[in-house]
């Protein structure tokens, strides 16, 4: 795992101009991302181009360096990520390119010039890289197929400029950084900004499963994968046994994958489902010598530590357990907001910081986690709450089926609000199921009641743009034709996955101890086998992952293999507005700095403070999440605003290759 920056520079330029320009930027940017890669940081400035590069090494620690430049054609990478199956690459591609390193880097290299850019149809992976071919003077960006690893770009009046994280595009001195208005509402709603656009205007994300190519000035971005969940992709005659065996040659093999290094990998153990039957199989597969990592919680209506150890004594691994408390994550959240660089509506990614923190602590850079199984299999309640509401939009009068919903949601007093109103709020209308968003309506309007709290001008300055509309017009064609639980599936897969719980919960906070996060479940194999499951495999009933849980039976505890979904969730308001709230949130939610950032309002804000700072308040979803939001914007608003200092001595360190000795020094 690795920091990428890059950008492009005129032509014909002299070395000495070359170096004049570009050499200051190119090694500001590169140390920008040191704890992306703090094994070596070193950089290229050629003709045409400049990149840079940290390295976290884990494969081929001696040879993997990075920029890597084939020496026969001039074409040279950076790339971030893993490409698990490079062996295999490696194997077929020997015949036509002489291998120098044992890196996957080396293998990517090869593949382009033996295939072009469509090589990455090849990858088993999780990547982003950046490659220079000088033969066209065409630069390459490609990042993998359901955006586990980010690249940003900036398009400007000087070429592209590139890197894993916004803040090297500051660094390089492109443009300064400013909240982008439309992507702070879209996240405010959806949970993430819309691709492409970022936290920041003027800086974009590449999409998940695409490939862009800059040249004579112009960026051209291609999709090169998608994930069809139309009916016809359906194998209805799949029976379960069969299906069982599918699953665990792949499960398997995707495991076995991302337990290649030349580092030892460990796991992180939530005590759920998914991530136990990860461990289960990399201990299998590692022989007994699995390390595993939790993190618990103070507040015990958040805590798990007692599946974690159930499961960790079951499976025998080397475990190791970190606690976090209230003020632990007021903490945090000032380095939370720096890496994750977006606003948050949950403080879910601050115990993951700490997590990682652990992790490093042990000497380890690589973990496997369980993160995907949820969007795959159908586990969260959204896709049960959207299957009853789907029955229910068929006979929108019934007065049994919105029932069904009581069973899901026990809590809720559904009986005794009137017929009319629970129409209303669950969207059974005319429309009913047709409507594309018919399943994250609800949440999306939920959500989007943070929007309440935003300053009249900033609100002014929107021009009614609609955030639900900006995704829906992203959509590929054939998605309105796909049924309720499937189009659920790709907008949870676009948004809460893509743009928030592979981002903001999970390379930034891995990456910002230096730890490399895997995910078998996000294997484009499994992901493509699992949208060939009838439904009735993924879900029956108000039975969630009905095919997972029926293989995790022999693997795990009975307890986990069949404990019903519990949400990971961390505090809100006791962090921020209790007694256990740091300084700088006293500091950054008090009315008068609100009203200088000029997104929410002030007095709304002071408000909310008061109520939830309460003795005994009992703060609603709604409130923690605009609480949340508030922090989070006013934290983007103070570090990035103000100019970031990189230490002299990172800069420094940057090895800056293509340039005499004198002038590299």
């Amino acid at each position: 795992m690795c920091g990428i920056v890059g950008f492009t520079t005129p032509a014909q330029l002299s070395e000495q101009e070359r170096l004049r320009r570009f050499a200051g930027p190119l090694r500001r940017m590169t140390a920008s991302l040191y704890h992306r890669g703090p094994d070596a940081q070193q950089a290229l400035l050629a003709d045409g181009v400049g990149l840079g590069h940290t390295r976290l090494s884990i494969v081929d620690v001696a040879g993997g360096h990075q920029p890597m430049t084939d020496p026969d054609s001039g074409i040279s990478v950076v790339f971030n990520g893993e490409i698990f199956n490079h062996v295999e690459l490696r194997a077929r591609l020997a015949a036509g390119y002489r291998f120098r390193t044992r890196s996957d880097t080396e293998v990517i290299l090869a593949a382009f010039l033996r295939e072009g850019i469509d090589c990455v149809r090849s990858f088993i992976g999780q990547f982003a890289f950046a490659l220079w071919d000088p033969r066209d003077r065409s630069l390459w960006l490609a990042r993998d197929r359901v955006g586990v690893r980010p690249l940003f770009y900036h398009e400007g009046r000087d070429g592209l400029a590139f890197a894993s994280e916004a803040k090297a595009i500051f660094a390089g001195g492109w443009l300064a950084p400013e909240l982008d208005r439309a992507a702070l509402h879209q996240t405010l709603h959806l949970w993430a900004p819309v691709p492409p656009h970022s936290a920041f205007a003027g800086v974009l994300s590449l999409p998940p499963g695409c490939t862009a190519r800059h040249r004579g000035g112009r960026l051209a971005v291609r999709r090169y994968w998608d994930l069809d969940l139309g009916a016809d992709a359906v194998d209805h005659a799949l029976t379960e046994p069969r299906a069982l065996a599918q699953l665990d040659e792949i499960l398997t093999d995707a495991v076995r994958l991302r337990l290649r290094a030349d580092v030892p990998v460990a796991a992180y153990l939530s005590g759920g489902l998914d991530s136990s039957l990860i461990c289960a199989i990399a201990q299998r597969e590692l022989k007994g010598t699995l390390q595993t990592f939790s993190v618990g919680f103070e507040q015990a209506r958040y805590d798990e530590r007692g599946y974690q150890a159930s499961v960790a004594r079951a499976l025998g691994t080397a475990h190791h357990q970190v606690l976090v408390g209230d003020r632990d994550i007021g903490e945090l959240l000032p380095a939370v907001v720096d890496h994750a660089e977006q606003v948050l509506l949950r403080s879910a990614p601050a115990p993951f910081f700490r997590l990682s923190e652990l992790v490093r602590s042990q000497g380890t850079k690589v973990v496997l986690t369980g993160e995907g199984a949820d969007e795959t299999f159908w586990g969260y309640d959204l896709f049960k709450e959207t299957a009853i509401r789907q029955f229910w939009a068929r006979q929108p009068q019934s007065a049994v089926r919105p029932r069904l919903l009581g069973r899901l949601y026990p809590y809720m007093a559904l009986s005794q609000q009137p017929p009319a109103m629970l129409r209303q709020f669950y969207g059974i209308g005319d429309e009913g199921s047709a409507a594309r968003d018919f399943s994250h309506r609800i949440r999306w309007a939920n959500s989007g009641r943070v929007a309440r709290f935003l300053a009249p001008a900033f609100v002014q300055a929107l021009h009614g743009q609609t955030p639900a509309q900006a995704l829906l017009d992203t959509l590929p064609p054939a998605f309105a034709g796909w049924r309720p639980l499937a189009r659920a599936q790709y907008l949870e897969m676009q948004t809460l996955l893509s743009g928030y719980l592979l981002s903001a919960q999970g390379d930034r906070m891995l990456m910002g101890h230096s730890v490399e996060g895997r995910f078998p479940f996000l294997d484009h194999r499994l992901i493509e086998f699992a949208a060939r499951l009838p439904a009735r495999m993924k879900l029956c009933g108000l039975k969630e992952k009905v095919i997972l849980k029926r293989y995790a039976r022999p693997l795990l505890p009975a307890a986990v293999a069949q404990r019903p979904k519990f949400p990971y969730r961390a505090p809100v308001a006791e962090c921020l507005a209790g007694a256990a709230a740091p300084q700088w949130s006293r500091e950054l939610l008090a009315r008068e700095a609100v009203d200088r950032a000029g997104v929410f309002d002030g007095a709304k804000v002071e408000r909310l403070v008061a109520k939830l700072a309460q003795s005994g308040a009992a703060p609603t979803e709604a409130d923690n999440m605009a609480l949340m939001a508030v922090a989070t914007t006013q934290l983007l608003w103070r570090q990035f605003g103000a100019q970031r200092r990189i230490p002299q001595a990172r800069i420094d360190q940057v090895e800056l290759l293509g340039a005499p000795a004198e002038a590299a020094a």
